[in-house]
Parts: structure tokens; C-alpha cells; sequence
């Protein structure tokens, strides 16, 4: 009888556990494609508020090319004011993401961009991710300006 009460309060103590986990942080996946022209690019905008974890600290976004595996390679810029980076998947349809762009321009809303370095339609993959400066997930929207 001992057992069965041991073995339900464990139970529920690991469920309990579950469901008041919170990652650290939250990274959003959102995938796009690009046309054949060497010039297109994908335009967002992503608005970084606060939430329960505070207010915005930055915005960190990475991309991956995917198949199909063209040459040019995949890129994606990330600006807000006079603030930017930059950040290049350097190998095609691998299973690696770019190293983070990350822009430290607190609440509000960033310019990110999609584009690549040639001729030839290609499939990506963008992950970004509002954080507060201890890394945890801040609120976070995504809307479509231009898609090539």
C-alpha cells in the first residue's frame, strides 16, 4: 500500500514538473522559398514585445538552406534603425543552421530579409526568436511585406 501511494505522488510530482516547464527560450521555425531570379528576397517584419519574462532584449534569427541544393548560397539580414547584422548558411541543404544574427534593438518591430547569392529557385528555413537579455522568450509576431 506504501508503494502505491509512493509511486502516485511521484507520478504527479513529474507531471506537476512538465507542466510548469518553460524553455529558456523559444525559437519560432517558419520555412519560405525564393524564386529563380538572382535579385529575390523575402521581406518580414517581426514585432518583439514584452511578456511574462520582461521586455525585449534582441532578436535572434538563423536560417537553413534546404533542398533543393542549387549554388547560391542562403543569407538573412536583420535590422531595426541604425542596428544590423548579417548571417550566411555557408553549406546547402545541410542539416546546420547559420551561426545567430542577433540585433539588440529591444521592443518593437525589425526588418528581416531572405535573399541569396545567385540564379536558382531555393527552399529555407527561418528560425528567429524575441529574448530578454537572460535569454527567455519574449512575445513575438511575424507579418509577410514581400515574398519572391
Amino acid at each position: 500500500m506504501n508503494t502505491s501511494i509512493l509511486t502516485k505522488t511521484l507520478a504527479s510530482s513529474l507531471l506537476l514538473g512538465f507542466c510548469l516547464y518553460t524553455p529558456a527560450s523559444f525559437a519560432v521555425n517558419l520555412n519560405g522559398a525564393l524564386g529563380s531570379a538572382a535579385g529575390a528576397i523575402d521581406f518580414y517584419r517581426v514585432t518583439c514585445a514584452s511578456n511574462t519574462n520582461g521586455v525585449t532584449d534582441n532578436l535572434k534569427v538563423t536560417v537553413r538552406n534546404l533542398a533543393p541544393v542549387t549554388s547560391p548560397l542562403m543569407s538573412v539580414q536583420v535590422i531595426k534603425g541604425i542596428l544590423a547584422k548579417n548571417t550566411t548558411d555557408a553549406v546547402n541543404a545541410d542539416t546546420t543552421l547559420s551561426p545567430a544574427a542577433i540585433v539588440k534593438g529591444g521592443n518593437g518591430v525589425y526588418d528581416v530579409r531572405v535573399n541569396k547569392a545567385g540564379a536558382g529557385a531555393e527552399n529555407y528555413a527561418l528560425t528567429y526568436a524575441c529574448l530578454n537579455s537572460a535569454g527567455k522568450a519574449t512575445g513575438a509576431t511575424i507579418a509577410t511585406v514581400q515574398n519572391q
